[in-house]
């Protein structure tokens, strides 16, 4: 039942109730011709790690709708162990910004680096109608917390204009 349907309001959660960690290891039929990870693989497992943070959050199915600024910083070989570490950074009434950070481990030396930075938006879905449903409200708890929600009204404003520009060119 959704809020427009006359359901109680949600209540909110923290980031930390959905973090996620997704770990791999990278293997040699996920190399380019250079001998690095495919910049694919390592997207997929950053979607995967956007999306298990969106469901917990909304608890509900969701669906990526944009990648926000990818940069590769360094790259990923055969063997080394990846983590994407994920965490709710923005929610608004049916969409959530999620922050990933991927870092990759050299087993052998146990160096680790960090080699991707993104956010994702993603839309929670009507489990019955496949429509766009109410997230709860997040909770801020720390000074980052409230730095990255600001952060990303700043994004969510500069895509609306966006869009908005599109759609007056068209």
């Amino acid at each position: 039942m959704s809020e427009e349907q006359g359901s109680p309001p949600q209540a909110g959660k923290s980031p930390r109730e959905s973090y996620t960690v997704l770990a791999e290891s990278m293997m040699p039929d996920q190399l380019n011709h250079h001998g690095n990870v495919f910049g694919g693989v390592i997207l997929a497992l950053v979607d995967k790690c956007g999306g298990v943070v969106a469901r917990r959050h909304a608890r509900l199915p969701v669906v990526t709708v944009s990648i926000d600024r990818v940069e590769f910083k360094e790259p990923v070989y055969a063997n080394d162990f990846v983590e994407a570490h994920g965490r709710i950074a923005y929610v608004g009434r049916t969409s959530m910004d999620v922050l990933v950070e991927v870092t990759a481990e050299q087993v052998e030396t146990g160096v680790r680096r960090q080699t991707n930075r993104c956010f994702l938006t993603y839309v929670a879905l009507d489990t019955l109608n496949g429509r766009p449903a109410p997230v709860p409200p997040l909770l801020l708890e720390t000074d980052e917390e409230r730095l990255e929600w600001d952060a990303a009204e700043e994004r969510q404003a500069y895509r609306l204009s966006q869009r908005k520009r599109r759609q007056k060119h068209t």
